[in-house]
Parts: structure tokens; C-alpha cells; sequence
């Protein structure tokens, strides 16, 4: 196809030229946020601004009178969620938090940063104006949520799920010298291009695979900050006494590594149910996310016919 001459000296104007550098401009902006596929017609991102002027987003979807809470784990978008998302949001509220620094959050580097994570999720709650809830944790997540609950409390909760982290049960594993936050940018960058994968045991969309990363590497040129991140200041028996605190039903989604813990859970908890999906990675609910998804619907309708005969 020929392009003539006056197509030519539109392209060149001043207005084509403004409205295609704009086009890379979002384009750019796009890649250093970490924002891939596009979300589907049910699913929409949004933010608000915490007490300290930190802008959130989240990805929302669904209608009901129960919200799904989901708090993602390490440098890990929102976006991880979506399999959760596209399936609840026919049934429920579903949102999905992009913490501080992670996904398209602002990134903060300053002090007090655990305290500042549960309070975040307490005024996320705040903003969604959520009556009647379930909180959903993963890795890091589900230390953030039983930080929230031992700090604020179990108003509006109808059930605590928590995926694939350690609970504080049974013996602490051994210390092990930590020198990752002292890598290079080089050298982080590596380490989150194989942490992105690693978390799965099956091969993911390749576009979730580009958000989780681009979401990691948002610290890469600090990685000290990164690492502050994981940086709890409590011990192990913080999160065991919240678990045990919570007088709610408890859903403990695991892999195999933590069974021991999971069988001193079900023993302790009378409100507790585990199930171990061993064919799955760190990111379970992604590899095998059809079972998790039936196992998750069960449980919530089953502790919603719990809470509503209790209130009978």
C-alpha cells in the first residue's frame, strides 16, 4: 500500500507528533509499572491514598455482601490473584491489594515499614467500606494479615485464609546467614527473574510471568529495600498466638513443606481445615488453581451457613 504525499505531512504535523509521543509515553509508563495483559471486563484496577499520602492500587471486581481480601506475598503483584478474581467475582466482592512498593503501588522506603503494611490493609478494609469480610494471605501475606488482626482486631471478619507460609507451629527452622541484601542490582535481578519462576511448578501465561517480575525488580536498584520488606520485628510465636487468637473458621492452604505445622494447626484450632496440594508450587493457587478454587468456594459457603446459624 503507497502512503501519499498529504498522509505524509499530516504524520509530520505538530498534533501527530504530540499524540504519538504521547502513545510511547504511556507505552513507557506501562513497562515500568509492571502492567501487562489487560484485565477482563468484570475486573478493574483503582487506588486510594493512605493516611500517610501513599497511593495503593488494587484490582476489584464482583458484587455481594461479602468481601474476598486478597494480600499478595513478596514483591508480588495483584495481578497474581486473577484466577481468584475472574472466579469469585461471580459470586462476591473480590479485591486484590497491590502493597506498598508491589505491582503499580508507590514505592516507600521509609521507617516503621511492618507497622505500616497491617495499617495499610486496616484502612484498605476502611476504603472498600466492607462490612462482612474474608481475609486472604499468601507467603509474606499471611504474616501482614495475622499482624493486622492481632493489631487491630476480627471485626467485619467471616473467615482468615492463609496460603503457604509458615504459622509459627512446631520447631523453628535453623538460622541460616543471609547475605541477599547485599546484592548488586545485577545480581538481584538475576535472583527475581529466577524467583518469578520458581514460585510455580507449572508453566504460567507468559504475561503473568512478565507482571511478577517487572513487579519484583521495581527496588532492583536498592535491593537493601527490597529485603526490608521481609523484615518482621517479631518472633515466630507472634504469628502462632494470632493464629490461635482468631476465633473464626481457618483456612490453611499448603504444600508439603509445612505439614507438620498444618497437623499441630487442626489439632489446636477448632475451627481449622487444611488441605496440601502437592503437585503445586509456592503460588499453589495458580498451579492448581481449579482445586483451590473448589476448596476455597467450599469453605467460604460452609463458614457463611456457620455464621448465619450462629446468629440464629
Amino acid at each position: 500500500m503507497s502512503v501519499s504525499q498529504p498522509d505524509v505531512d499530516r504524520m509530520r504535523s505538530p498534533s501527530m507528533r504530540r499524540l504519538a509521543g504521547f502513545f510511547f509515553f504511556v507505552l513507557f509508563m506501562c513497562q515500568q509499572t509492571g502492567i501487562a495483559a489487560p484485565l477482563s471486563d468484570n475486573l478493574k484496577e483503582q487506588s486510594f491514598v493512605t493516611s500517610d499520602r501513599v497511593r495503593l492500587t488494587y484490582i476489584t471486581g464482583g458484587s455481594g455482601d461479602i468481601d474476598l481480601i486478597f494480600i499478595p506475598g513478596w514483591l508480588m503483584p495483584a495481578q497474581i490473584f486473577q484466577p481468584q478474581l475472574e472466579y469469585f467475582s461471580k459470586k462476591y466482592r473480590v479485591h486484590s491489594l497491590n502493597p506498598r512498593s508491589q505491582g503499580t503501588s508507590d514505592i516507600y522506603r521509609g521507617p516503621r515499614l511492618a507497622e505500616l503494611r497491617a495499617r495499610d490493609i486496616k484502612e484498605f478494609i476502611a476504603h472498600l467500606k466492607s462490612k462482612r469480610f474474608v481475609l486472604l494471605g499468601w507467603s509474606l501475606g499471611v504474616m501482614e494479615s495475622l499482624d493486622y488482626l492481632t493489631r487491630y482486631g476480627q471485626n467485619g471478619l467471616m473467615a482468615l485464609v492463609l496460603i503457604d507460609n509458615s504459622i509459627g507451629e512446631g520447631e523453628a527452622p535453623k538460622a541460616r546467614h543471609n547475605k541477599r541484601s547485599k546484592m548488586t542490582q545485577a545480581q538481584f535481578t538475576n535472583y527475581i527473574k529466577e524467583f518469578s519462576r520458581a514460585i510455580f511448578k507449572t508453566t504460567p501465561d507468559a504475561d503473568l510471568i512478565e507482571t511478577v517480575e517487572k513487579s519484583g525488580l521495581r527496588l532492583a536498584k536498592n535491593p537493601s529495600d527490597a529485603f526490608d520488606v521481609l523484615t518482621k520485628p517479631y518472633e515466630r510465636e507472634y504469628y502462632r498466638n494470632a493464629v490461635y487468637a482468631t476465633n473464626r473458621p481457618i483456612f490453611y492452604a499448603i504444600t508439603p513443606r509445612y505439614i507438620e505445622q498444618s497437623q499441630l494447626f487442626v489439632d489446636k484450632h477448632p475451627q481449622g481445615q487444611t488441605r496440601i496440594y502437592n503437585d503445586a508450587g509456592h503460588a499453589l493457587f495458580v498451579d492448581a488453581a481449579d482445586e483451590f478454587n473448589r476448596d476455597l468456594d467450599a469453605f467460604l459457603t460452609a463458614s457463611d451457613e456457620a455464621e448465619k446459624i450462629s446468629e440464629d
